[in-house]
């Protein structure tokens, strides 16, 4: 979520799957799987929130919620388990899900928290296991499906803005962002490895933590990448023992990354840039952006290892958004959609035959 912009955006323009952890490496998409995606975003010319559907592997999109429902809500985020199943997080602490693969959306009820933070960061391990987290250092959990939660101590994450979240298992889960410290704005990681019982932050070398967090991959529980601020990215590959503290990639922050495989990373940043690598950071390729230019590119999920989706939103007030498509690994990008709401997120629903 591209949620610092609102801190950095200003000096910069001026200076399903079922997670990523499950993807594979098979080149194309079986003729026989209807392949299902959901693109979120914040509120339109009408002031209602966007959800978009498609059922052909993003090459159509149609709009999704009642009006009534999303008006006055910006949509932050969406994680899809299958092709019928899907949770969104929005604005004000709002939650809702369908079961039915959009045609209704349920408010599902968050627990009350003073404020009602913004919601940033959604994950799922099924469709009763949930991990969410927002500003105010708000995270939380539910293990039967959003009827009961238990809330996390906000001031161990600062009170801060807790963008991202990934359970990498039913008892690893990682959190990053960012909080308020007296020499300014820092970057935030914590882990927990027995589900939630206790929790631990993590510093990096050579001071890396100066920069914001945004999101987190991983492929399994030794491989993880956390990225976010001016294309600055830390990597394990053995389970946090140890992180390494790379280059940055580009000025752009990181929006979006999926981990393809320990070693291959593809990400979505600031604008209209996409950049992979295959070994691991050592090398990144630029890859062309489609469509109206100068957007951030703030949501992208992969399909196999050769079809992803990019969803982005237009600098400054104007509220314009646009969905990318590719098919052979980012070759070639085209765009599929332009929409009237600044998008943030984009998830395929897990293969299913």
């Amino acid at each position: 979520m591209k949620k610092i912009h609102s801190l950095l955006m200003l000096s910069a323009l001026t200076g399903l799957i079922f997670t990523s952890c499950n993807k594979t490496t098979t080149p194309e998409i079986p003729t026989n799987i209807k392949v299902v995606a959901w693109a979120v975003g914040l509120q339109d010319t009408n002031s209602v929130g966007m959800i978009l559907y498609t059922d052909d592997a993003g090459e159509t999109w149609e709009r999704q919620g009642d009006p009534a429902m999303f008006t006055g809500i910006d949509v932050i985020n969406v994680w899809a388990t299958d092709q019928q199943n899907a949770w969104i997080i929005c604005s004000e602490n709002k939650i809702f899900r369908t079961m039915d693969g959009g045609a209704t959306w349920i408010p599902v009820q968050a627990p009350a928290i003073p404020g009602n933070p913004g919601l940033s960061g959604i994950s799922l391990i099924d469709n009763t296991t949930i991990w969410i987290s927002g500003d105010q250092g708000t995270v939380y959990y539910s293990s039967n499906a959003g009827n009961n939660w238990t809330v996390y101590d906000s001031s161990f994450f600062h009170s801060g803005g807790m963008q991202g979240i990934l359970a990498v298992t039913d008892r690893i889960v990682y959190v990053v962002g960012h909080f308020n410290s007296n020499a300014g704005d820092y970057g935030f990681i914590a882990r927990t490895l027995n589900g939630g019982k206790t929790w631990d932050s993590i510093s990096l070398p050579n001071n890396f933590n100066r920069y914001l967090w945004i999101g987190v991959d991983a492929v399994d529980s030794n491989h993880v990448v956390i990225y976010g601020q001016h294309g600055h990215y830390t990597v394990t590959h053995n389970g946090g023992n140890t992180w390494s503290t790379p280059d940055s990639v580009t000025a752009g922050d990181i929006n979006a990354l999926v981990m393809l495989s320990k070693d291959a990373y593809w990400g979505a940043f600031d604008f209209d840039q996409i950049f992979k690598t295959f070994d691991g950071g050592k090398r990144w390729v630029s890859q062309t952006s489609a469509g109206p230019l100068n957007q951030f590119l703030v949501g992208m999920d992969t399909y196999y290892s050769q079809t992803a989706l990019i969803v982005g939103e237009s600098a400054g007030p104007l509220r314009a958004g646009k969905i990318l498509k590719t098919t052979d690994g980012g070759n070639h990008w085209y765009l599929r959609h332009s929409t009237d709401s600044k998008l943030w997120k984009v998830a395929f629903a897990r293969i299913q035959e």
